[in-house]
């Protein structure tokens, strides 16, 4: 062996023990540093993330009541309606009225009475019992404060239900009287959220003994506590810190107090429920906090001299595994090359699927809110006079572009309940023509070159006419100056089997590659502002790959910009469109109805609706429970059924059920979605897509039980 490499050799292992000694030394001095560093910095991070989860919880606690108090209004509001134009004399005498109360406190378990009290106090009617007991209220604060004066919605301080017997707090309102607002004082609308009801929902919130959960009006009452504090009537000291943020105009924070009733010190949020004077707080032992902090520094006191031990062992074998580490990394390195390119693929797939998921559920949710408003926008229309229907156009006009939009982001998630048909995709697009003729500038040209032979495919005609008119619409726009515009349809042989190939090529500006691989993005959008919501492109994707197919971009700058679109060709023959027999009779004599809904909203708009177009109504709130119901009585002509439902019963297993036990009873399914099989469910059985109005519904079961009496 060479001299100079044994010195080279010496020089470096000299230089190694040198390195090992410093690290020897660092192994003791660094570890206790950073222990000391984390445990100072956990402190903080132990505080702070108790803040954030304070501040969470506050915020499930503000959502959670005002839902309640938006269907406490809504309530206020059907009463009132309700009532309208009746005397107290008949309030008081009309047991369909009681009913309805009665209706309306089943249908929400957080209220537990619903009543009207004339302007004398007395209670004239309620939902416990009929006639109404006599009980007077003229004393309580709320009546003589909404005597006095209009306030509004008025929430009360927290009492003993005369009645009831349970502890429960008022909200109140005036009943409408002649002569609007300024008119005299026509008696209280009333209604007594339950406290019990907000306790139980708190003892699913809290996960210590000790946390503090609370209900607290403006003027410091407490409404709820958690843990119960009794009958006793908390309220807030006047020098509290939260009463002087309430003054002080603030609608959130955090603070740190000493409770009054059990002397335990905790860190409390609080948040108002806008726009009421209420606001939730919640808060937990400063003790506990402290004790996770002491836990996390014992633990890592623990692994402080394993640790110092373990970075002395792994210092010796560094040297060992430093050069067949050094080669698995060259290794690795070449592999991470080669997968470079199939990663960058799967992530932009990966990614659009994550966005699919999203906005679906997204609009859903919207669809089931669309759903009760169109359906309440539809019943308040009807108690307008004729002229003043018009200040509803605007309202139904911004709800149906909701509509479109959830379609469009459903279209895009592939979750949207299709009717999918075998067509010809040469015949719907020469039907399409004038249609795209008018969508477009003059200086524009559309060119065809279409198959002349049939080319069947199955898709939703609706969504093939939408998506071919937004790629159009989409090329004029990318052609200010002018241009043409082809459209073209051909079969195309491949492995996996015959596809029909739709193109629509504009001679527009193009698309830089940044912007093309971002094309079907949803609310991604290059127009000006107001100019395009972004889910048009979106909407091609989702509609294609919902049919079994995909859409694919090809665009450069100054070369314009091709979509391709392909689909599976059917070999089933192009259905024939059915033809209405306008001699049809609507079924005659009473129609029995079983709507099974668990969005409370949709559920009473759909009620009201449906038994204003006189059908009877009965209601489950799940498919568990239709099924009990159906054991015990099924004389139902239809079921109409929520399709994603609790309690492990949709409304497909519903439908399937039904079919193989009850064949005559005829299923509706409604829903803003359908992500479940449809495999084992007759072939007719009739989906209706949120949203809706009640008449839609109503024509749509009406139709229902016309098919089966032709069937």
């Amino acid at each position: 062996m060479p001299l100079r490499y044994l010195d080279a050799l010496a020089t470096e292992s000299a230089g190694m023990v040198r390195l090992l000694r410093i690290l020897l030394v660092a192994s003791v001095v660094l570890p206790t540093l950073l222990f000391t560093a984390i445990a100072w910095r956990d402190f903080h991070e132990e505080e702070a993330q108790a803040e954030r989860n304070i501040r969470k919880t506050v915020l499930i606690l503000h959502e959670h009541m005002q839902k309640v108090f938006d269907t406490v209004e809504q309530v206020l509001d059907r009463l009132d309606e309700r009532t309208a134009g009746m005397s107290w004399d008949e309030i008081g005498r009309s047991d369909d009225l009681h009913g309805y109360l009665r209706t309306l406190v089943e249908e929400v378990p957080q209220i537990g009475v619903v009543g009207l009290v004339d302007p004398n106090g007395a209670l004239r009617n309620d939902n416990r019992l009929f006639p109404a007991p006599l009980v007077n209220v003229g004393d309580r604060e709320y009546f003589r404060t909404q005597a006095a004066s209009d306030a509004g919605i008025l929430v009360s301080e927290a009492i003993t239900g005369r009645g009831s017997g349970k502890r429960q707090f008022n909200v109140t309102r005036r009943r409408a009287a002649t002569g609007g607002p300024e008119g005299p004082f026509n008696g209280v609308l009333l209604t007594a959220v339950l406290t019990d009801y907000l306790a139980d929902f708190y003892q699913l919130v809290v996960a210590g003994p000790k946390e503090a959960i609370s209900l607290v009006r403006h003027d410091g009452s407490v409404l709820v506590r958690f843990p119960s504090m009794g009958d006793r009537q908390a309220r807030h000291a006047a020098d509290s810190f939260l009463l002087g943020a309430m003054a002080a105009g603030k609608t959130e924070g955090v603070f740190r107090t000493r409770g009054r009733l059990d002397g335990v010190a905790r860190l409390n949020g609080f948040m108002q429920v806008t726009p009421y004077p209420i606001y939730v707080t919640y808060g937990i032992p400063i003790a506990e906090i402290r004790a996770g902090w002491a836990h996390n520094v014992l633990t890592y006191a623990a692994f402080t001299v394993p640790a110092m031990l373990a970075l002395i062992g792994i210092t010796l074998l560094a040297l060992r595994r430093a050069q067949s580490e050094m080669r698995a990394v060259r290794r690795w390195t070449e592999e991470a090359r080669a997968r470079e390119s199939l990663e960058s693929a799967l992530r932009q797939s990966q990614k659009l699927e994550a966005l699919g998921q999203l906005t679906g559920g997204v609009a859903h949710d919207f669809n089931n809110l669309l759903t009760a408003a169109l359906a309440n926008l539809h019943l308040m229309e009807r108690h307008l006079p004729a002229e003043g229907t018009c200040y509803l156009d605007g309202t139904r006009t911004a709800l149906e572009r909701a509509r479109t939009l959830t379609g469009q982001l459903l279209a895009f998630s592939r979750q949207e309940a299709v009717d999918p048909k075998v067509i010809d995709l040469g015949d719907a697009l020469r039907a399409m023509a004038d249609l795209l003729e008018r969508s477009i500038r003059a200086d524009i040209a559309l060119d065809w070159a279409l198959p002349a032979a049939p080319l069947p495919v199955e898709v939703d005609p609706v969504q093939l006419e939408l998506a071919v008119l937004n790629l159009v619409v989409n090329a004029r726009d990318a052609m200010p100056t002018g241009g043409r515009i082809r459209i073209a349809a051909r079969p195309e042989e491949t492995p996996d089997g015959p596809l029909a190939v739709l193109e629509i090529t504009d001679t527009g500006g193009g698309m830089p590659p940044e912007v093309a691989a971002r094309a079907f993005e949803p609310f991604f959008t290059t127009k000006p502002h107001g100019k395009g919501t972004g889910l048009g492109l979106s909407m091609v994707y989702g509609f294609a790959r919902q049919s079994g197919g995909n859409a694919t971009i090809s665009s450069a700058p100054h070369r314009g910009t091709v979509v391709r679109i392909t689909l599976p060709v059917s070999r089933r023959v192009p259905e024939p469109e059915a033809v209405p027999d306008a001699a049809e009779a609507v079924p005659a004599g009473p129609v029995r109805l079983l709507v099974v809904e668990d969005n409370a909203l949709v559920l009473m708009a759909t009620v009201e609706g449906l038994t204003r177009e006189g059908f009877e109504v009965a209601t489950a709130d799940h498919g568990a429970a239709a099924l009990e119901i159906l054991e015990q009585d099924n004389a139902f002509d239809v079921i109409v059924s929520d399709v994603v439902m609790p309690y492990g019963v949709s409304g497909i297993d519903l439908a399937r059920r039904v079919q193989e036990r009850w064949p005559d009873i005829r299923v509706l399914l409604i829903s803003g979605y359908s992500p479940e099989s449809l495999t084992g469910l007759k072939a007719d059985t009739a989906v209706l897509p949120k949203p809706f109005t009640p008449d839609q519904l109503a024509a749509r079961v009406r139709a229902l039980l016309r098919s089966a009496k032709t069937a």
